[in-house]
């Protein structure tokens, strides 16, 4: 396979990361075909690539090597299992379902193509710097770890589907925790296994504020907190290890603190030349994979965790009492 030919399902703003990030890797991917149901909106971000337009995600599969998936979150399924029915390789944006029999569904299907999770925060400079220095050891195993983020997830300041629970199958927590759980859980080196919540709905249908207690399965403790307003914003992540501690923040860069020493160890970046250098780096990989040369970096399993974390906390928190995170398999038929 020569370059990989993308369709674009759903022409938001993530839809036109990937877009950029297929334009800088000409000779590598190239976007073909691009669907919205607000035909203008696709046709909008046609033009950027030179695409095809189209208004159901099926009639592109003939034109097409993979497709990138940026509906909302409840439609995820379908076109994945489209695609797979195709011969369609898929990379799905997270989170990868609103449940876990969509899920389980959607790994069962692709079994015999690329099914590539797009958690960004593998590819973003702060955490792929945070994880190779947890690996290297010098720091000792982690043992617990804080994840916060203050975003504004106000109605007006995000897409109105993001306040819809049928579309979006929750709000802050789904949306930007789902980051936080990849983050933690991927530095950590292991998934969450039980959750304790507390969730603030400020007069939206979805949740807007939560606190996650994380207990992993190698013994790790995570704190995740998401809160929203017009505060300034915070993204940052620490990490307790045994013989030292870790911090990578988007304001300060990554940080590395022993009994003896503390030191930058990356300074903080442009963040918008970030993101798109992680989107391209993250497209290179499927693409990379597409073509048979090396597996996909971010599978299924790894999607599945973070949804299942989610749904955890949501139990927790309605129930007032920690939940364990599903680790069983739906059982499914394809429809």
């Amino acid at each position: 396979m020569g370059v990989v030919r993308l369709g674009l399902v759903g022409a938001g703003g993530v839809a036109r990361l990937h877009a950029q990030a297929a334009l800088a890797l000409a000779g590598e991917v190239r976007v073909s075909a691009v669907c919205d149901v607000d035909l203008a909106r696709a046709t909008e971000l046609a033009a950027l690539t030179g695409a095809e337009v189209h208004s159901d995600h099926r009639s592109m599969l003939g034109a097409v090597d993979a497709l990138v998936v940026c509906t909302p979150h409840a439609l995820h399924l379908a076109p994945a299992l489209d695609a797979a029915r195709a011969g369609v390789h898929v990379l799905m944006e997270k989170p990868m379902a609103t449940s876990l029999a969509d899920c389980d569904a959607m790994a069962a299907a692709c079994a015999d193509v690329v099914l590539f999770l797009g958690h960004i925060q593998h590819y973003l400079p702060i955490t792929a710097i945070a994880k190779r220095i947890i690996d290297s050891g010098e720091l000792g195993r982690p043992v617990a770890i804080v994840d916060r983020r203050a975003t504004d997830y106000r109605p007006g300041r995000r897409p109105a589907w993001f306040f819809d629970p049928a579309l979006a199958g929750g709000g802050a927590v789904m949306n930007i925790g789902a980051h936080c759980i990849d983050r933690s859980t991927w530095l950590a080196g292991a998934p969450a296994v039980r959750v304790t919540a507390r969730l603030e709905h400020r007069g939206t249908p979805v949740e807007t504020e939560g606190l996650l207690h994380l207990q992993l399965a190698n013994g790790v403790m995570a704190t995740v907190s998401v809160t929203t307003g017009a505060m300034p914003q915070v993204d940052e992540v620490e990490v307790l290890c045994e013989r030292g501690t870790l911090r990578a923040s988007r304001a300060e860069g990554v940080w590395v603190a022993t009994p003896d020493r503390a030191e930058q160890a990356h300074p903080p970046g442009d963040i918008n030349a970030e993101v798109a250098a992680a989107f391209r780096e993250q497209l290179a990989d499927f693409a990379a994979a597409v073509r048979g040369e090396r597996p996909a970096a971010i599978g299924p399993e790894v999607g599945r965790a973070v949804v299942a974390t989610v749904l955890a906390a949501y139990a927790s928190a309605a129930s007032g009492k920690s939940a364990s995170v599903s680790q069983d398999r739906e059982t499914v038929s394809q429809p």
